[in-house]
């Protein structure tokens, strides 16, 4: 647009030059064009000078049919309450008595319209609310099925190795924590997070701060109408700890992402990558793979740095021994009565 603009000036600034020399219509068979033409441009240059051989804009001086400030300035006013809403919703919900193009035009002149922000934007966006968590205060939990991975499914059936694994991972330093079971129930889940609030507590974190969310799964009582004490909801959110408990939203499978991604992680890193020849040597490498996680592992996501290194840098108050939370396998640490009773959780002790 710009070349053709440059162009037309030099055909025009040619054409009224040789139309003073010459005259209009010699200009006008020269430039085949006509004597209008010519007497026009000619008049133009000898008015405004070089400007007037560019176009003029055809916009009308007077629009009939313009929105009434008075509904632009309400458009602006609701665009700027309410800046995730488009044209067509603000008019919808606030009915604006204008189109969405004039809606669009409006915001356009205003700087009002928002670019829709990319996947890696609205990831880095959300790293950074987590990164300014207290440190110790929000967790995810979830449970890892383990009998699909193939390199560790043959070790499992020949040394009755767990076959489910309940990770809950501390958001703000990514450090992770491990236990293990032989089934998936709600008896262990709650067995599982009783231990590590007790262990919260003995490192002095205020539970009543603490925040654990999972997602709707029976053994996290999703689905429960009537809580019982014993339970894994009233377990955390009881008069013991007064932690809180909290689901994650319906069709939301993003809403536990830093759980899942230590359960991706950890396929490749633990159970692609070692060999075990016994239960008691199982236990012994996810110990040791969980502590090189949250002491050693640089977290690429939390700037090339391992969780004690985040910890060390939000609060050195909090003794870092706390990642010296080692893995059980929950069979051994909830007591079994026999016959058909349902197992019991063990009092306030480490097993």
């Amino acid at each position: 647009m710009i070349s053709s603009r440059k162009k037309n000036f030099s055909l025009r600034f040619s054409m009224v030059h040789f139309a003073k020399i010459h005259g209009i219509k010699p200009a006008a068979r020269k430039f085949d064009t006509t004597p209008k033409t010519v007497r026009k441009w000619l008049d133009r240059f000898q008015s405004d000078g070089n400007q007037g051989l560019y176009d003029r804009s055809r916009r009308p001086r007077h629009s009939p049919n313009k929105t009434p400030k008075a509904i632009e300035d309400l458009a602006i006013a609701q665009r700027r309450k309410t800046p995730g809403f488009g044209a067509r919703r603000l008019i919808e919900e606030f009915e604006l008595p204008l189109s969405h193009n004039a809606a669009n035009r409006i915001f356009k002149e205003q700087n009002l319209l928002q670019k829709r922000k990319k996947k890696y934007q609205t990831k880095n966006d959300l790293r950074a609310v987590k990164a300014a968590y207290k440190p110790f205060t929000r967790f995810q939990m979830d449970t890892k099925h383990l009998k699909d991975l193939p390199s560790y499914w043959a070790q499992m059936k020949t040394l009755g190795l767990p076959a489910y694994q309940y990770t809950i991972r501390e958001v703000s330093t990514g450090a992770q924590f491990l236990t293990y079971s032989q089934e998936l129930s709600k008896t262990y889940a709650t067995a599982a997070i009783k231990r590590f609030l007790e262990h919260l507590d003995r490192f002095k974190i205020d539970t009543k701060e603490v925040v654990i969310q999972t997602d709707l799964g029976s053994e996290f009582d999703g689905g429960t109408e009537d809580y019982r004490e014993d339970g894994f909801h009233l377990t955390i959110e009881g008069p013991k700890f007064e932690a809180t408990h909290k689901y994650n939203p319906p069709s939301c499978p993003n809403a536990n992402a830093d759980v899942e991604s230590v359960h991706a992680t950890i396929e490749g890193e633990f159970y692609e990558a070692e060999t075990f020849v016994s239960k008691e040597d199982f236990m012994r490498k996810a110990a040791t793979y969980q502590f090189w996680y949250n002491v050693k592992r640089k977290n690429s996501s939390r700037g090339w740095r391992s969780p004690l290194d985040i910890l060390a840098d939000k609060d050195y108050c909090i003794d870092p021994r706390i990642f010296l939370h080692h893995p059980v396998n929950l069979e051994y640490f909830i007591d079994h009565p026999g016959g058909y009773h349902v197992p019991r959780l063990p009092d306030s002790k480490e097993r």
